[in-house]
């Protein structure tokens, strides 16, 4: 009997110390787990301050994450993870703390990626648990972490770890974007006058959308489009930009940059390789705007 409970409260220890990391060893065994993605695959990481996160993001969506009166810097990447997230802030979440981790329930799921899916993390990364589904900062403990699987990176925190290391206990956390982030998204509209025809848009959040929003909005930018088979307008940027391009199926009215130098307008549909700028925001008028010859496209940005 006495040998049954001390059985019993190890297995209770082991299910407590994996609370939010699990590893889903239950489950049949894909090809995709025989590989074993883990976190550091494709990551930047530095590795001569270990004080700081092991991983580097130099692009993404400036987060501030608030326990109580302290608050953890952080960057959300550009996953689809991440960017559901962005869109749902502010958000709080109910956040305990654990021998590696933070960890909170999600009150709903976000989309992934499967090929996003690995085991293991870095320290100072933030994660995305599709099993549960959790949300996750992960402080401690990279050594040994590829052990738990179905995490998705979605960021880091940005400050030292023992900043987060030192909280203990539970608290409602409240994620929003930084002041400059909230800033820079306010700020990312322009826009596109077609002949007399005047319409506005959204700008994405990437490297490209910006360098386009900064060419926008110090000089202005005119381009002299031509159609296209029936559902496009294109015409040439004259410089390149920060191309990332993906398998995409338009939509009238988006506004697309193909082979890093080509912005393109469409009032159609197609699939093909882009990467996404933005959306006119209302596409009522558009397609007569753009009419069946070649165009005059200008961007400007409101002056306030």
């Amino acid at each position: 009997m006495k040998k049954f409970i001390a059985i019993l409260l190890v297995t209770v220890m082991v299910i407590s110390f994996t609370a939010c990391a699990k590893n889903g060893s239950g489950d049949a065994t894909t090809a995709a787990e025989q590989t074993k993605r883990v976190a550091k695959a494709d990551a930047q990481v530095q590795t001569d301050n270990p004080a700081m996160p092991t991983r580097v993001l130099e692009n993404g969506t400036k987060i501030n994450i608030h326990f109580g009166d302290t608050v953890i810097p952080g960057m959300l990447n550009n996953s689809k993870t991440a960017q559901a997230l962005v869109k749902k802030l502010p958000f709080t979440v109910h956040m305990s703390s654990y021998s590696h981790d933070f960890c909170g329930t999600m009150p709903e799921q976000l989309p992934y990626e499967d090929e996003q899916v690995h085991y293991g993390w870095l320290n100072g990364d933030i994660d995305y648990a599709i099993d549960a589904p959790y949300f996750t900062i992960l402080h401690s403990d990279e050594e040994n972490s590829e052990q738990y699987g179905y995490q998705v990176n979605i960021g880091v925190i940005t400050c030292e770890l023992a900043k987060i290391r030192g909280l203990n206990g539970s608290f409602d956390v409240l994620i929003e974007l930084a002041e400059n982030e909230e800033q820079e998204n306010e700020e990312m509209k322009v826009n596109i006058a077609i002949g007399g025809t005047h319409f506005s848009a959204t700008l994405e959040d990437n490297a490209a959308a910006k360098e386009f929003y900064e060419l926008v909005k110090n000089e202005g930018v005119t381009i002299d489009m031509s159609d296209y088979s029936g559902f496009e307008k294109v015409g040439s940027l004259g410089q390149t930009l920060s191309a990332d391009d993906k398998q995409i199926t338009t939509k009238a009215g988006d506004i697309m940059l193909y082979q890093s130098n080509q912005i393109v307008l469409f009032y159609g549909s197609n699939t093909w390789s882009y990467t996404r700028l933005g959306k006119v925001d209302d596409i009522s008028g558009l397609e007569k705007a753009l009419g069946s010859g070649n165009v005059r496209a200008v961007f400007s940005v409101s002056k306030n």
